[in-house]
């Protein structure tokens, strides 16, 4: 049996339609299991799926009934019995997967330019479609999310038939289709691309151009933008009549078809990070010898050319400096004695550069002469060299004569021993694989040094061969700058010292990438430091400003030897990671994007580090480099489908969106919640073990989830956009990142308005409504609650109006409207009271007590307040404890009981400490200070109010002028 939902929920067995029940709520029980196929279903979910957030006292045993008849109706293994909830059973039957696949491997055809084939694949897949997914259920909460998303990516897969089908030279019947595509969906710009060009290739230049105007014109009216570059380029192109529009085959809209390639940078073999791939064939080099006389040693001198003008690096010249110096003074015959120096860094960090500087500054020492061997450990142009070939290259040079040495690897290894015994040797191994590759090249004489370079970590040398590390990092902008000056000269940079320090920002420190940039500056004089600078801007999501005619200073060619050497799974993480926005990710994060359990994430992860390719920063938190970020986001949108990389985006969103919302729950369990979307199948969300951990995490993904949501918001994610910023709203709160808050609440309002999510509108107005109260934009504040309040209202959301309300009352006390704020206060209460929200009617009676107080009758603010007290301890809400506590002392305060208002004050305090709400913690310190100070206790309250002034100050609050002012 097949069930299908790509329309009215109906089932398929042997090509009859089967029996459905047809009453309402079992049907969406139904309808609930299959959006989430594959996952577990609550009965707390599928309770409030069906009847919401008033759900009878009969709901759960209602639920089972419904289970039952179903299952009498479709099968009695159809749905699958968990601990607390159901799920269906393996091998169900969906036409949404079916389209999926098709869709998916319609992808793979078109981009093997399989147009034929992706063509017919992608027909098939929209013919599946018999009207909106889940139409009959399509309103049902529970359901939107997966519908919405199938409606997508039935858009989607229709703009790639549209393609396909231009690519086949089938444009005249194409148009007329896509009319009506156009007509139904005005804002995908890429349907009015491929209907431009349909027009276009049938005759009719008029009319695509008409269509473009059209389009221009709906956008700008309805949406309040211009076209996207895409429909700019494809109407720019008509206009010339560029004749690559009628050239047969696929006409690729996101590339415009641009004539200018862009000029590629010239780099010569001076780029000091451009090393890092220059060596020598140990088959061709044979070393310089200095006879002195007949039967005397031959003398190797293999080092190649000094870097000229090499740059910075001090700490690590140090280190190897020490490191030598340690060789020199250490007992030879000691198991200690330091041998072996590890240079490792990523791709274009400069690895090979310091080695070879080092080891022309340290030549001296070495009199017996100095080996060198670039192991390619990364050259996709060949294999890495064998230990074999690097010691019979070494052996060579060492004079060993061709009959002298063993075929076999042993054999050599030996003799190569035996011939550096008691010799003062310096070894250079260049960009070594692994240690496997170096163990055979190291000398068993304790008088030689070994310097290893290799982007992998080579931990086995460290643990088992006493190697010591000398990792390499990116340059700090003064290194950056030396090198720059070192390269164009002082003067050339003297001239816009604002565009040299964008240049060297935009290379994001690497030296190879400076080296790139600098000759390009060197050989094209005429080119300003701004023009350059300008055009890594434009270029700054990929490579091609980087790009040479060498590979080894062709960034992107440099950074492929360590990707093409990755195991298949660890090449598939690092694209996705080329996804995510940064600046980090944990290793949590990286395992939903991958749709693999933590473990499984694990050791990929590690195979990246050992590799360069990514930086293990902090414990389970990576980074990878700004152009490394942007290799890997080129490798996964030529190497991934669309679809598969929509769906990593999705478990990401997913991930950061369920545990924001785990921490929220742990951060502030009493606030009103909203019904967040479910998680894609492989989302791992990480848990939390207490409230310190919650905040914790916060603090760790701030700048990510910052990201996150720009990113989410510029993909067209609305739901993720808006829910995401609804995460953060009392972190951001309660530590005073009120800048951060605003942002991200205008990006989840344009999210919302965009998507038509009037939930989600109302739900961003009242954020919004906070943001704007806490930077004393008070018009503004006034103008978002009361569009939160109407949509709450219009939406029937008692709880959500009564919460904006409470909301509404601090805007009040801002603006000194205490009379208002109080009648708001009263109405949230009685809708609170109507709904049964016990701890809501808690924080109502507090707001009706406080305002109580303020406008004199304290007698009648303690007794509301101490109400609002139980009720707050009854439900266990620690911040409307502490607001409570607040209160009270502030009215006891007031009637002269100061005694008494300083317990009161210390209770909140030690409570408000325990929710972090850093603000509100200076303002009780000013307010307990009031109390010592009519007790006479100066002391307390200088030590009060200087603690609030310190907090103040860390969060940049103009409250703190009004407090210091209050000190002596």
């Amino acid at each position: 049996m097949e069930f299908q939902v790509l329309g009215p929920l109906q089932a398929v067995h042997d090509g009859r339609a089967a029996y459905v029940p047809t009453g309402h709520k079992p049907r969406l029980l139904l309808a609930v299991l299959l959006a989430r196929k594959g996952r577990p279903v609550s009965l707390d979910a599928l309770v409030e799926a069906i009847w919401g957030a008033k759900p009878p006292a009969s709901a759960r045993r209602n639920v089972h009934q419904y289970v039952s008849h179903l299952r009498g109706a479709l099968g009695g293994e159809l749905i699958a019995t968990l601990a607390d909830g159901y799920t269906l059973a393996a091998g169900v039957a969906l036409d949404a997967d079916r389209f999926r696949d098709l869709h998916a491997a319609a992808r793979v055809a078109f981009d093997a330019d399989d147009h034929p084939t992706a063509a017919r694949t992608w027909r098939a897949a929209l013919d599946l479609w018999r009207g909106p997914a889940y139409a009959d259920l399509a309103d049902a909460p529970a359901v939107v999310t997966e519908a919405d998303l199938l409606e997508q990516l039935r858009w989607s897969a229709t703009e790639g038939w549209a393609d396909a089908e231009l690519a086949l030279g089938r444009h005249r019947p194409l148009a007329e289709a896509l009319e009506a595509l156009v007509a139904d969906q005005p804002f995908r710009e890429h349907l009015h691309c491929c209907l431009m060009l349909a027009l276009y290739r049938g005759g009719r230049r008029a009319d695509a151009l008409e269509s473009f105007r059209r389009a221009a014109h709906r956008l700008r009216d309805d949406l309040g933008i211009d076209p996207g570059p895409e429909l700019r380029r494809l109407h720019e192109a008509m206009l010339r009549d560029d004749p690559r529009l009628t050239a047969p085959g696929r006409y690729s809209f996101a590339e415009g078809q641009d004539a200018a390639a862009g000029q590629e940078a010239a780099v010569g073999q001076e780029a000091a990070a451009g090393q890092e791939a220059a060596g020598h064939d140990p088959a061709e080099t044979r070393g310089a010898t200095e006879d002195g006389g007949s039967g005397a040693a031959t003398v190797p001198r293999q080092l190649p050319a000094d870097v000229p003008a090499f740059t910075g690096r001090v700490d690590a010249l140090a280190a190897l400096d020490e490191h030598l110096l340690a060789a020199e003074t250490t007992d030879p015959d000691s198991a200690d004695a330091p041998r072996i120096a590890l240079v490792g860094g990523g791709a274009g960090v400069g690895k090979t550069s310091l080695a070879v500087h080092w080891a022309h500054r340290a030549a001296a020492r070495f009199p017996d002469g100095q080996l060198h061997v670039n192991l390619r450990g990364f050259d996709p142009a060949g294999p890495p060299v064998t230990p074999s070939q690097a010691i019979r290259g070494f052996l060579d040079a060492l004079g060993v004569p061709s009959a002298r040495i063993p075929a076999d690897l042993d054999g050599q290894v030996g003799l190569f021993r035996s011939v550096v015994a008691g010799r003062r040797l310096l070894l250079v191994l260049d960009n070594a694989r692994d240690a496997e590759q170096v163990r055979p090249l190291l000398p068993g004489a304790r008088t030689c040094v070994t310097v290893v370079t290799s982007r992998n970590r080579l931990t086995g040398l460290v643990a088992t061969d006493g190697a010591r590390p000398v990792p390499v990092d990116m340059f700090s902008a003064a290194e950056a700058r030396q090198l720059m000056t070192d390269r164009l000269g002082s003067a050339a940079l003297d001239r816009d010292p604002a565009a040299v320090d964008d240049v060297i920002a935009r290379c994001g420190g690497l030296p190879l990438a400076l080296a790139i940039v600098a000759a390009r500056a060197a050989t094209d004089r005429a080119l300003p430091m701004a023009a350059l600078a300008r055009e890594l801007r434009d270029d700054g999501a990929t490579l091609d400003a980087f790009a040479g005619d060498d590979a080894a200073t062709d960034l992107r060619a440099v950074f492929s030897w360590s990707y093409h050497q990755l195991t298949a799974p660890a090449a598939r993480v690092f694209r996705l990671l080329g996804l995510h926005p940064g600046p980090d990710i944990s290793s949590a994060a990286a395992a939903s994007t991958a749709g693999l359990p933590i473990r499984g994430i694990r050791p990929l992860l590690a195979e990246l580090t050992r590799a360069s390719l990514v930086t293990e920063h902090a414990p389970g938190r990576f980074v990878l480099h700004d152009l490394m970020r942007a290799y890997a986001a080129e490798l996964v949108a030529d190497t991934d489908p669309e679809a598969v990389r929509t769906e990593a985006l999705r478990r990401a969103y997913d991930h950061y969106l369920q545990t924001a919302d785990r921490a929220n729950l742990l951060v502030y369990p009493h606030r009103h919640r909203i019904a967040i979307l479910p998680p894609a199948d492989g989302v791992t969300p990480q848990e939390h073990a207490d409230r310190d951990h919650a905040y914790a995490w916060f603090a760790a993904e701030h700048a990510v989830m910052l990201a996150v949501i720009r990113q989410a918001y510029d993909l067209g994610c609305d739901g993720h956009t808006w829910q995401l910023a609804w995460t953060l709203i009392t972190y951001f709160d309660r530590q005073g990142h009120w800048h951060d808050q605003a942002a991200t609440q205008r990006i989840a309002l344009d999210a919302a308005v965009r998507s038509g999510d009037v939930t989600g509108q109302a739900h961003v107005r009242h954020g919004l409504g906070v943001s704007s109260t806490w930077l004393e934009r008070y018009d503004e504040a006034q103008e978002h609650y009361d569009h939160a309040i109407a949509l709450f209202r219009q939406q029937g959301d008692r709880g959500g109006e009564a919460n904006t309300l409470l909301a509404l009352t601090w805007l009040g006390e801002r603006t000194t409207r205490y009379d208002s704020a109080y009648v708001y206060a009263e109405r949230a209460y009685h809708l609170h009271r109507a709904a049964g929200d016990r701890s809501g009617q808690a924080k109502a009676l507090n707001t009706m007590g406080w305002f109580q107080t303020l406008l004199g009758d304290h007698d009648a603010a303690i007794v509301a307040c101490e109400q609002a007290l139980a009720l707050h301890q009854e439900v266990g809400d620690v911040a409307g404890q502490w607001e409570t506590w607040d209160s009270l002392g502030h009215a006891r305060h007031h009637l002269g009981r100061h005694t008494e208002a300083v317990a009161c004050y210390e209770n909140a305090r030690d409570l408000v400490r325990q929710t972090r709400d850093r603000y509100w913690e200076a303002i009780i310190d000013d307010h307990l200070a009031e109390a010592y100070a009519a007790l006479g206790d100066t002391e307390s309250t200088h030590a009060a109010r200087r603690e609030a002034v310190r907090i103040l100050e860390e969060l940049g609050h103009a409250d703190a002028d009004e407090i210091r002012a209050k000190l002596p």
